[in-house]
């Protein structure tokens, strides 16, 4: 524990065979709570039976950023570190973090590395030398905007770096992996179409081709051999399925039949910026650490 406490916050969907293994790695924070969408292969009860001590309460999924609100709006602490099931804290990232939270951080929000692993190998290429997320925050300054998908936190100011780096272990099967794509490219293609996009055969071929070539051969994904041609292909697969999606809202569009969109959040109270409503109150915005 660290002399300004902090939370851990994972959001879980079925992730029974990765969640024991995460949790495991987090139990050093305050608090570690989760937040499930209702999974159905035992990762709720299990991390009841095996982590007493971690808080578990459910909550429907309307997108990630939806999701990792409604968990920075009930943890106990201001200071959040978010980690997805299939992401690990090494013991360097662990100490890093509670060096930082030693005394009061700079910046309202830092931003982790990711060493990507598919089915054991690590990934180098393909754009993974670049993966940061940010993840490490304080929730009064820090949100993420009303975004289906692919969200980037906003923060109140700029973002630091840690050196250290969360094991990221994304493919764990080719079935898991398509799967999570398709459900993926449904929430991408709902966004482009509340965005007001629109596309057709053209808009399908062209975003696919470039999203292969960026990340098989700008990106040098092919560097990586076999699994990065797979793991190129799979999100070339995600390109794919989200434009031809959004293709099957605009035929449906144009012959005036419903648009099977998936729910969304309606909740206003979910998508404000605590610093930017503090400021229009007359309350004040938070100072810096």
């Amino acid at each position: 524990m660290s002399p300004i406490p902090v939370s851990a916050l994972i959001t879980t969907f079925n992730e029974v065979d990765q969640i024991e293994e995460c949790l495991r790695s987090v139990l050093w924070a305050d608090e570690v709570r989760v937040v499930d969408s209702f999974s159905t292969d035992g990762t709720v009860e299990l991390i009841r039976e095996r982590f007493p001590q971690v808080r578990v309460e459910q909550h429907p999924y309307y997108g990630a950023a939806s999701q990792m609100n409604f968990a920075a709006d009930h943890a106990e602490n201001d200071w959040v570190l978010f980690i997805d099931a299939d992401e690990r804290v090494t013991p360097e990232l662990r100490d890093e973090i509670l060096r930082l939270l030693e005394s009061p951080p700079p910046l309202w929000g830092y931003s982790i590395g990711r060493r990507n692993f598919m089915l054991g190998k690590e990934m180098h290429y393909s754009g993974l030398q670049r993966d940061r997320v940010t993840r490490l925050f304080h929730r009064q300054n820090a949100r993420y905007p009303n975004r289906l998908v692919h969200t980037d936190l906003r923060v109140n100011g700029p973002i630091g770096r840690l050196e250290s780096r969360f094991l990221h272990y994304y493919i764990r099967s080719f079935d898991h992996m398509i799967g999570k794509m398709t459900r993926y490219g449904r929430l991408g293609a709902t966004q482009l179409y509340l965005d007001g996009r629109r596309t057709g055969a053209m808009g399908i071929l062209t975003h696919s081709f470039a999203k292969f070539f960026r990340d098989y051969v700008v990106n040098l994904g092919f560097l990586d051999g076999a699994a990065g041609l797979i793991s190129v292909g799979m999100h070339v697969y995600y390109t794919f399925w989200k434009y031809a999606k959004l293709w099957e809202f605009t035929r449906l569009e144009a012959l005036g039949r419903p648009v099977p969109l998936p729910p969304i959040d309606e909740d206003p109270q979910r998508w404000l910026m605590p610093w930017e409503t503090a400021a229009t109150d007359g309350v004040g915005v938070s100072q810096r650490p």
